[in-house]
Formats: C-alpha cells, structure tokens, sequence
C-alpha cells in the first residue's frame, strides 16, 4: 500500500473514531453493568512517570486515542504488507492483532493501583473482550 495524505487521513481517522467508539461503549457498559471496564481501559496508574500525575478523564481518553491510532497504523502499516500475513483474510489478521489488547485485561487489572475490576471477574472479562472484538472488526475499514 502507498504512503500518502489521502491513505494516511483514512487511516487516522478510522483509528479515532473507533478508539471514540470503544471509549464510549465502554463508558456506556459501565454505567448499566458496574463492571468497571472504562475506568480499567483509561487507567495509566501503574505506569512509571506517568501514572503519578493525576490526569483528567480527557488527558486519559487522549492517551487512549494515541493506543488505538498505534493499533491502527500497525495493521494498515506493519502487518498487512508483511510477507507471512499476505495471503490472510483482513478480518482474520485484525482478529489476530486484536488479541493482544484483549489479553492486556489480565495485566492491566492485576496491575492497577485503583479498583477497578479484578483479574478473577469474568464478567468484566467477557464485556472487555466483545467490546474489543468490535473494535477489531473495523480495523480492516482503514486499508
């Protein structure tokens, strides 16, 4: 795929709106489930430096942006052109790049310093890993 304006402009604005979409799903699965995902998907408390500034709920949701423009421009970049994934179905190869984040619910649960939700609730585990599946099922709308 050639690197230009045009393709760059898609691919950051796929990666925006569904990083927007995911927070506000999130937020929305919060608020009627109690389960704690949004809180758990902003959360940087565990993170040297930057977790021991108390940032707004913006700031947070802009990080989260910055995650999902990364997530983003490697599948349109980095794995979709690689040799081994050529042949792969685009929606086979963003179910597998979406994993990762998925499975970060374990890490990122155990790790934090506030309540959030615990490793062990699969609740939570299992709302965290829809939401995410979505999210990886547009992926393939920025190539």
């Amino acid at each position: 795929m050639k690197m230009n304006g045009r393709i760059h402009y898609k691919v950051s604005l796929i990666g925006l709106i569904n990083g927007i979409l995911l927070g506000l799903m999130m937020k929305w699965v919060e608020m009627f489930s109690g389960k704690q995902v949004y809180k758990l998907l902003l959360n940087v408390d565990f993170l040297p430096v930057i977790g021991a500034v108390s940032w707004g709920e913006a700031t947070l949701f802009f990080f989260h942006l910055l995650f999902s423009l990364a997530i983003t421009f490697s599948y349109v970049y980095i794995l979709r052109p690689l040799k081994i994934f050529r042949n792969w179905n685009k929606y086979t190869l963003a179910f597998f790049t979406i994993i990762p984040a998925i499975m970060l619910y374990f890490p990122l649960s155990a790790l934090s310093k506030t309540e959030a939700v615990l490793p062990s609730d699969l609740t939570a585990f299992f709302l965290w890993t829809i939401l995410h599946l979505f999210y990886g099922l547009s992926l393939p709308k920025a190539i």
